[in-house]
């Protein structure tokens, strides 16, 4: 015990994680974490407790730092709340939300809300991205994101039916206005023109069959790579989501040794599921980018491991969707954040594509340094919160509908077999999920306000 500022004693810590082997970018090692007022204090072999100090035995299992989600779309069948309890039970203690402005909204009135919502009902803290489908008309409302805390701005080249697809005009524009401004501009990068006339092309084809067709990753590198070209003449710092392509990743890794400001984003549907899986499901794997083959998965968990890809985050969009609906007509998107650790952690960790150390850093800490969080989040150590997993690597279990946490009718992971799960996850000190059971509470979530990384990684 020491002395408060009164002279009276109290406890060291309010908590000791004991016996657990603590997860970093630089190894595993065997630690004692003692936590006090929700940060953690102190990093030791070996913690004494005093009289009336929790003790949580972690022997011999995994402590990852809390996962943090960049990718989340909670506007769909999920709300941000719902969001917030799938994550927890997923590892996840940070989310990033699109804050959606579709055309004719304000991008800012639009952050504003989302950062409301949040607040008042997320269980986990949360940040947010400003998703532009109306760039001409939404570029003014940049600045004042920006005073807001919100300084990442996402842009789609694609779907130019559905009329969100920004062309090069503007998105050079936005991007000349996001780096003076020093935000970060974020692009789903596929060739929407080129797409829609494929669709149109194949759309009296079976459309399982036509899907990679239409969507080849060709044109995910085409778009890439005009992407990279525009933030190279803007000088602005670029953020790829969800690549999927093979055939992007050398532009990535040329990119990357020019010394541009290019950070990379993949997810687990990518690493882990095929093209086999949309002859399986149908339209419940109607996902953008598609599935693709086993070679791109391979090339990018080479790439992953390669410091080519950074991050790996869910871009979880759960829809309504039933395996019988009209391909053509179906909506894009399926949940995936819930998944993301234990899916990750069995192709990638159990199966030899991945070590821990770099699966763990892709969902922790480089996103923290990317989004301006670290090392408030994303690492164990002294000073930092503590967001917690303990991940028992031993427990067997499979995904299924039954088993997960969203409002979605299905999991595309219906029936895969995993070894390793989180059995308790923490938020800055307090227990949030302890097995199958909820602890959070609302109004404990904090809305981080984020700081764009100023170099490379």
């Amino acid at each position: 015990m020491k002395p408060d500022k009164e002279g009276s004693m109290q406890n060291e810590f309010d908590l000791i994680i004991q016996g657990g082997l603590a997860v970093s970018s630089k190894g595993i090692s065997r630690l004692d974490i003692g936590v006090r007022k929700g940060v953690i204090a102190k990093l030791a072999p070996r913690l004494s407790a005093s009289d009336g100090v929790d003790l949580m035995d972690a022997t011999g299992k995994y402590i990852f730092p809390g996962l943090i989600d960049v990718h989340v779309h909670p506007v769909y069948v999920d709300t941000i709340e719902d969001c917030s309890i799938l994550g927890a039970f997923g590892g996840i203690t940070t989310m990033i939300h699109y804050a959606y402005a579709r055309p004719g909204m304000e991008l800012a009135r639009r952050a504003e809300e989302f950062i409301e919502k949040g607040t008042q009902t997320s269980y986990t803290d949360f940040a947010i991205h400003g998703a532009m489908f109306d760039p001409e008309n939404q570029i003014k409302d940049i600045a004042k994101c920006i005073e807001l805390g919100v300084k990442s701005f996402k842009m789609f080249m694609t779907y130019a039916k559905l009329g969100w697809m920004t062309d090069d005009y503007y998105l050079a524009k936005a991007m000349d206005v996001i780096s003076g401004l020093g935000g970060l501009a974020m692009v789903h990068a596929e060739d929407g023109l080129a797409i829609d006339y494929l669709e149109d092309k194949y759309r009296h084809r079976p459309q399982k069959e036509v899907f990679l067709k239409v969507r080849p990753g060709v044109l995910e590198a085409d778009a890439t790579f005009r992407a990279l070209s525009l933030a190279e003449v803007m000088g602005c710092p670029l953020y790829i989501v969800h690549v999927s392509s093979a055939r992007a990743l050398p532009l990535l890794r040329e990119a990357r040794e020019r010394g541009q400001r290019v950070y990379t984003e993949t997810c687990p549907q990518y690493l882990c599921l095929t093209d086999e899986i949309l002859q399986e499901k149908g339209p419940l794997a109607k996902i953008g980018p598609p599935l693709r083959t086993r070679e791109d998965n391979q090339a990018l968990w080479d790439a992953l491991k390669a410091g080519v890809i950074d991050v790996i985050a869910s871009d979880h969009a759960p829809k309504d969707k039933k395996i019988n609906d009209d391909f053509f007509e179906a909506p894009f998107g399926s949940p995936s954040s819930e998944t993301m650790l234990n899916v990750t952690y069995q192709r990638g960790v159990n199966e030899g594509r991945v070590d821990l150390c770099t699966l763990v850093k892709s969902m922790s800490e480089t996103p923290a340094k990317i989004f301006g969080l670290y090392p408030r989040k994303g690492t164990i150590k002294e000073g930092s919160d503590a967001d917690l997993v303990v991940f028992d690597q031993a427990r067997k279990h499979t995904i299924g509908k039954a088993t997960q946490h969203s409002n979605a009718p299905y999991t595309l992971y219906e029936g895969f077999e995993c070894l390793g799960a989180p059995t308790l996850v923490m938020q800055r000190g307090r227990v949030i999920v302890d097995g199958s059971e909820f602890k959070g509470k609302k109004g404990e979530a904090a809305f981080l306000p984020v700081e764009i990384i100023s170099g490379l990684l």
